[in-house]
């Protein structure tokens, strides 16, 4: 009996706690109230732009194919993240995560100031937290890989192997 009353006590208090976050119309809005804009968040699209008063953040998304991560559930080896950009700081973080989850992350962090302007002591804990792991991985090591394609067609005329 202590067990089911202490869950059920656990689930409600996890759901009062929760933000509710909805997208629409090109506003953001978190418990009913309206927070921020946003510009180009689609499924399809490859960039979003989160606007709160006079700070905006950019979230574009990165697609490569990676050979070294193909296997059966992933047959082109595509590899996608988001970089999330503080416009105007020359600061970034890079995860993967939906759009969603990324305006929720920015909302409990604090990131902007009530005047609009970027809280730079949040902002530089979130950019540490999460840091540049993807485009380090893809972009600045991938100038050093040697790659050799090697012609394997056979020669013309009678090809007869001995000994093999």
């Amino acid at each position: 009996m202590k067990k089911l009353l202490f869950s059920s006590m656990f689930i409600i208090s996890c759901l009062a706690f929760g933000q509710d976050i909805k997208m629409k119309k090109g506003l953001i809005s978190i418990d009913g109230k309206e927070w921020a804009k946003y510009d180009g968040c689609g499924l399809f699209d490859a960039e979003c732009n989160i606007q709160y008063k006079d700070s905006e953040v950019a979230v574009i998304l990165h697609k490569i194919n990676d050979i070294a991560s193909r296997d059966k559930y992933n047959k082109d080896g595509e590899v996608t993240w988001c970089e999330v950009k503080f416009l105007g700081t020359n600061l970034s973080y890079e995860v993967i995560e939906t759009n969603k989850s990324t305006v929720k992350t920015l909302y409990k962090a604090g990131v902007f100031n009530e005047d609009g302007s970027f809280n730079m002591d949040k902002v530089n804990k979130l950019v540490e937290k999460y840091g540049q792991q993807f485009s380090k991985r893809y972009y600045q090591n991938n100038s050093t890989q040697t790659v050799i394609i090697q012609d394997t067609r056979p020669a013309s005329g009678v090809n007869i192997s001995i000994g093999k």
